[in-house]
């Protein structure tokens, strides 16, 4: 499946002709993932489940509790992902520092290509 090559963000992207770049594979999947795990809950009128909003994290001190559920955002996140291999089950860090940045490191297998994968990423705040 191809879609819009377009990072949270960022402008969509167009090629020397014009025309609107497409992301395939592991960049279309990056993007999926990214997105699921950036936009507010609520936001899409037409799936309103849709979305985990990490960006309500940046900002301020994070309690047990929030980083707990953190934890299970993204893991639900991943679960969703048919393209994410489960078995091994991927894994993640994030890092909360003094200032409130939220960053994420997700290591997964891409089922097609059974090729592992590692992508990285700042929780921008919402509004941001």
């Amino acid at each position: 499946m191809t879609d819009a090559f377009h990072w949270w963000g960022q402008d969509i992207q167009f090629s020397a002709s014009g025309d609107d770049l497409t992301a395939s594979g592991v960049t279309e999947l990056n993007q999926r993932i990214v997105r699921a795990l950036l936009t507010p809950p609520g936001t899409y009128l037409s799936h309103p489940e849709y979305g985990a909003g990490l960006g309500r994290f940046v900002g301020r001190a994070l309690s047990s509790e929030q980083f707990t559920e953190i934890k299970s955002l993204i893991q639900s996140v991943l679960k969703n992902e048919p393209d994410v291999q489960k078995q091994p089950a991927p894994t993640y860090t994030y890092q909360h520092d003094a200032t409130g940045l939220l960053s994420v490191t997700i290591n997964y297998v891409y089922v097609p290509t059974g090729v592992p994968q590692t992508l990285s990423f700042n929780v921008p705040a919402y509004g941001s």
